[in-house]
């Protein structure tokens, strides 16, 4: 009715005759079609982080060692994501989160 929705968030789509429409064949679309599930899709993240060290020993020209981390810290997120990857959408539509990566490298050149 109106004046609900300051003491509800529950949402509720009335027909033309004033009716809710909560009991019809999928009363879950309610939430489709109001601001409820709604979140903020803006994040930041670490993506990707490298560091590397080279130098010169004995019996070597060169020598590095590399290390790269990608995904390593998700910084900010909406929290009615409920943990949710914000990026899922990428993924086919399934919320799994992308994993943390690393590598390690070692070139050598005698």
């Amino acid at each position: 009715m109106p004046g609900d929705e300051s003491r509800t968030n529950v949402p509720s789509i009335l027909d033309k005759y004033g009716e809710s429409l909560l009991d019809g064949v999928y009363p879950y679309n309610n939430y489709n079609y109001s601001t409820v599930r709604v979140a903020d899709g803006s994040f930041v993240r670490l993506k990707q982080v490298s560091l590397t060290y080279g130098f010169k020993p004995k019996g070597f020209n060169n020598l590095s060692v590399s290390l790269v981390a990608n995904n390593l810290w998700l910084i900010y997120a909406d929290k009615r994501l409920n943990g949710q990857d914000p990026e899922f959408f990428n993924a086919g539509g399934v919320a799994l989160p992308i994993p943390r990566q690393f590598t390690l490298s070692v070139k050598a050149s005698l």
